[in-house]
């Protein structure tokens, strides 16, 4: 079992789930009236807070019918049209709230009539996030001192399911519940065992756990330095299947216990290929197969899959003997425009 902050601070997800589910849920549903009337959503992020979005994105589309868009910082730095944003509101995640392109992202959306809303940890005054925002969520996690997001980001994947308008009060327990049994059933050891040796490593899902495959890819790059990327399953085999082979390893995150034909076909090719695969949760593969406890709630499993990951990384960097709470070339706060 790993001690490196990387773990600690994952191990504490379960914590932060029941003492802030509640305080989250009483807040978002008070901005959620403060901003009712705007109906485009808008999210921005980036690295995991990114990742984050795009399981909003989900989330949001599935609430309302329409899909949010994920706003690019790159387009603040260009001359643009004049654009009326008065009906939009900007959820901006950062868990320093001092990363500079969401944070002008965020200023440069509000300059032209949105309501942002900054979902941060910072509570402080150089914290650039917090300028522009109209509306402040405080994730309330306390500090991480791995570079790799870890708690933060199971916090912020509730607070973007309470800011969609679910109700995440039991299913934070629920989940926080599911972790602690994850962990003590050494899931995240056996996940570890199958990626030893692994050349790459591809993390598939469907739905708003898609979000959760492309944060384990990038946890995996982190804090071991293996290459690593996240798909859908049902896009995996549109092309990337190809350059597959046994050198590989392959996670199928399977979220619900519906059969689903993409996820069959990406398994038979698998096998057809002899490249080494892993399905996480309900699965019709017995022999490659870990099964999870799921929360009632089907959104909530991603928070399943990012934990487990995060757990499975720290323990590889150790047999690696890499330290996955620094990086020469990574910075905690990472600041571009």
């Amino acid at each position: 079992m790993s001690n490196s902050h990387m773990a600690l601070e994952a191990r504490s997800a379960p914590q932060v789930l029941r003492s802030q589910a509640a305080r989250w849920q009483r807040e978002a549903g008070e901005i959620r009236r403060q901003v009712a009337g705007r109906p485009l959503a808008v999210l921005v992020g980036r690295g995991s807070s990114g990742n984050v979005c795009t399981f909003a994105s989900y989330l949001f589309a599935l609430q309302t019918g329409r899909q949010p868009i994920e706003f690019r910082p790159w387009l603040t730095t260009q001359p643009l049209p004049d654009a009326d944003w008065s009906d939009a509101v900007v959820y901006a995640f950062s868990f320093s709230g001092k990363s500079t392109d969401v944070a002008a992202s965020a200023e440069w959306l509000g300059a032209h009539g949105a309501s942002v809303v900054a979902i941060s940890e910072a509570d402080s005054a150089d914290a650039h996030l917090l300028k522009p925002a109209h509306h402040i969520l405080r994730l309330g996690c306390g500090p991480e001192r791995a570079v790799p997001a870890t708690k933060s980001v199971i916090a912020q994947l509730f607070v973007a399911a309470a800011l969609a308008g679910y109700d995440i009060e039991a299913a934070a327990n629920e989940v926080a519940e599911c972790l602690l049994r994850i962990d003590a059933e050494g899931v995240p050891a056996k996940l570890a065992d199958f990626l030893v040796g692994a050349r790459t490593v591809t993390w598939l899902a469907r739905g708003p756990s898609y979000g959760g495959a492309l944060d384990a890819a990038l946890k995996m790059q982190e804090s071991v330095g293996i290459p690593s990327c996240g798909y859908s399953m049902a896009e995996y085999l549109h092309g990337p299947i190809a350059s597959a082979n046994p050198e590989d390893r392959v996670i199928l995150f399977s979220g619900a216990i519906d059969p689903m034909q993409s996820k069959q076909a990406v398994t038979a090719a698998l096998l057809a290929r002899g490249v080494p695969f892993l399905c996480l949760g309900s699965d019709q593969t017995p022999e490659a197969h870990v099964p999870l406890p799921f929360p009632e709630a089907r959104w909530a499993r991603t928070a399943l899959l990012a934990y487990i990951a995060q757990l499975a990384c720290a323990d590889l960097a150790g047999r690696y003997g890499i330290n996955p709470d620094e990086h020469p070339s990574l910075r905690k706060v990472t600041t571009t425009r």
